[in-house]
């Protein structure tokens, strides 16, 4: 196959990449919890500040900068009127402060802040006791003005943010929108490639029609500025490239088993049975690809020289084979050994075409002959020598969404972000947050508007008794995790697509 011709006859795929939503804005928590609130002197608020901070910090890890420590009269939730307000107590004199989580015990704060009672309008100059109220708070962020309008009228005084939710939630704006808008000019080509991958996956026998592009924005960038004509030569858009996988499931099959399906047909159902595990997933062997190059000490060792790597993934992965060698014989080698870990033998080396599963042949290149043809003078994926680490900084592109496994190794590899079609939407997927919600064709003897919004994601996991089971994880942004990707889908033009989701409504794991 020659993968240059190939991919310039890739024709990008048209339409917008949006962001994913995250899991914390389409179910967002409302976490309550029991606070105090005393009425003390106008004229001290300042000092009961200082005295609440010194003697009762507050717990940095639940940040409550939404709600307002100190209240005026006219600010009080009505329900709270009758018990907050004294008899004879004047907006001028008193104000109402609030004493958040950790509650210390009453007897520390009566001692800590008698000092600032109001004053007693019946005794003169005399102070009243301080009395502590109970109500309920929330402890999270309102995520709109609107919520924060309800809370402030039910509960206590609460300011809206619009910047303060979106850091807690979700990506910071201005990150979201940077990436996305780096992202959208080339999405339709590396989304096409990706297209390109699985094909070739399938054709192969190797795997389902998955695949998965990898790109360096680093290096897309240098490309627009050495050239700002991207149809140099017809593949100067695929210099950011810098590995690329398609599914490989079926690749450890025995050959003398039956085969999962008939060649170069999609598989209808899913069977534990013949499918290999998710390391053998698109995503995953692209991560495993890189992986490998970043370990390598010298040019063309095994990543390379693997018998079950199609053309495409060879030839992107021989761009980041970099002669070190000034010295590097010209002279045919005898190609590398490799040895079985499992039985301690050495594996013939692979004939100019080894049979993988079911019925394709691939060409399967020494690595003499990879070293001869397509060294660089640069490496795509930088060695660890020189700081590379993982997939820091990677975007990814797939046909598919993830797993939940493969969407978890995403985050461990620390890509930057993920894409994928809308279409590639998986009920098995780990990264959405929510259901695709699209027009399904109206069937006969049905209203246009009776299935115009129907779940499309939750309908295929019906179960025959129409109970719908369906978690959706949004990993790719959890706050309790470690690490974040930023998600995107790409919503692709009516028609635009070259193939779509060829198995839609099959619940495999991609």
């Amino acid at each position: 196959m020659d993968v240059e011709e190939l991919l310039r006859g890739i024709k990008p795929l048209e339409g917008q990449v949006t962001a994913i939503r995250t899991v914390q804005e389409t179910r967002p928590r409302e976490d309550y919890a029991d606070a105090y609130v005393a009425e003390v002197n106008v004229k001290c608020a300042s000092k009961v500040i200082k005295v609440l901070d010194s003697r009762f910090p507050r717990d940095s890890s639940q940040p409550l900068s939404h709600l307002r420590r100190f209240a005026k009269h006219n600010q009080i939730p009505e329900h709270l009127r009758p018990l907050l307000l004294r008899e004879g107590s004047s907006p001028a004199q008193t104000i109402f402060v609030l004493i958040s989580p950790p509650l210390p015990d009453i007897e520390s704060l009566q001692d800590a802040l008698s000092p600032f009672a109001p004053p007693n309008p019946t005794e003169g100059e005399n102070s009243s006791p301080l009395t502590f109220h109970t109500i309920r708070i929330p402890l999270q962020p309102p995520l709109t003005p609107v919520q924060a309008d309800a809370w402030s009228k039910s509960m206590w005084p609460v300011v809206y943010n619009p910047a303060a939710p979106r850091a807690m939630i979700a990506p910071p704006p201005h990150i979201l929108a940077r990436a996305r808008d780096s992202i959208q000019p080339k999405a339709g080509r590396y989304l096409a490639l990706a297209q390109r991958v699985a094909d070739e996956a399938e054709r192969s026998g190797l795997g389902r029609r998955v695949g998965a592009v990898v790109v360096d924005p680093d290096l897309e960038a240098e490309a627009a500025t050495d050239n700002n004509n991207d149809n140099d030569d017809g593949i100067h858009w695929s210099d950011a490239v810098v590995a690329v996988a398609g599914d490989g499931r079926y690749s450890r099959a025995a050959t003398d088993t039956e085969p999962p399906h008939p060649p170069n047909q999609i598989a209808t159902t899913y069977s534990p049975d013949h499918e290999g595990g998710p390391e053998l997933h698109a995503l995953m062997r692209a991560v495993d690809l890189i992986a490998s190059k970043r370990r390598e000490d010298r040019p063309g060792s095994s990543a390379t020289n693997r018998p079950c790597l199609t053309d495409m993934e060879r030839y992107f992965l021989s761009k980041s084979d970099v002669d070190t060698t000034a010295a590097a014989s010209t002279q045919p080698t005898e190609p590398e050994r490799e040895f079985d870990s499992k039985e301690s033998t050495p594996i013939p080396p692979p004939e100019k075409y080894q049979k993988t599963t079911e019925t394709s042949a691939q060409p399967i290149h020494t690595h003499t002959e990879i070293q001869a043809s397509t060294l660089t003078s640069t490496s795509r994926i930088r060695p660890r020598s020189q700081g590379g680490y993982l997939c820091t900084d990677l975007d990814v592109y797939l046909t598919h969404e993830p797993c939940i496994c493969c969407s978890m190794g995403l985050l461990l590899s620390r890509f930057r972000a993920v894409v994928f079609p809308r279409s590639g939407r998986m009920v098995s997927g780990g990264l959405a947050s929510e259901p695709v919600v699209g027009a399904v064709p109206v069937e006969e003897g049905q209203g246009e508007d009776e299935d115009k919004n129907e779940d499309v994601a939750e309908r295929k996991g019906e179960d025959g008794d129409g109970s719908v089971e369906r978690e959706y994880y949004g990993l790719h942004w959890r706050k309790e995790l470690n690490w974040r990707a930023l998600g995107f889908e790409f919503v692709e033009e009516q028609g635009s697509a070259e193939g779509g989701n060829a198995e839609l409504g099959v619940a495999f794991h991609a």
